[in-house]
């Protein structure tokens, strides 16, 4: 019996840190205070009302209606050093490349100033970000529906011909 409980915990400990709602960023710049451009952190998305962005030192929480734009930059691509040939247990170094993409976020603080910080994280962890401040932020959700590439609609009326709104005009 004993010896199951050990592994059991283990891998709940492991799933628990899995599901967590968290990714490390780097902080490259914007005008917050306490924060040191180039400096790593913490992403917390787990709040419902609020993203929270942590370092060892400070701690600054966005109300996701306070933020008025997120937008993605580029893919980049970064390879680690190059290793001699003969080192084969240096194979996996050379296959596999990291992707990061910068993120700008834009919103207003307690005081009604406007704030701006960029940071960078893996891809994977910018879509899923970028899908949950879409999510929570009435501001930032693209309204856009998959149908308006296909079809004739209302919505689309400008890109096909039809009298839409800024034909109008």
């Amino acid at each position: 019996m004993r010896l199951l409980i050990l592994p059991t915990l283990t891998i709940l400990a492991g799933g628990l840190l899995l599901a967590s709602d968290s990714a490390t960023v780097t902080y490259i710049g914007g005008n917050i205070a306490d924060f040191a451009p180039n400096s790593g952190a913490i992403l917390h998305l787990d709040n419902p009302q609020a993203l929270e962005l942590q370092t060892p030192l400070h701690k600054v929480q966005v109300p996701y209606g306070q933020i008025s734009k997120a937008e993605l930059g580029s893919v980049q691509v970064h390879s680690s050093q190059p290793e001699p040939l003969y080192k084969v247990w240096a194979l996996p170094k050379r296959l596999v490349k990291s992707e990061t993409r910068q993120m700008t976020v834009a919103f207003t603080d307690g005081n009604g100033q406007g704030q701006t910080m960029t940071l960078e994280m893996s891809k994977t962890s910018a879509d899923s970000v970028l899908t949950t401040i879409e999510r929570h932020s009435a501001k930032v959700a693209n309204n856009a529906w998959w149908g308006d590439n296909y079809w004739k609609t209302t919505r689309n009326k400008d890109t096909w011909g039809g009298a839409g709104t800024v034909a109008q005009k």
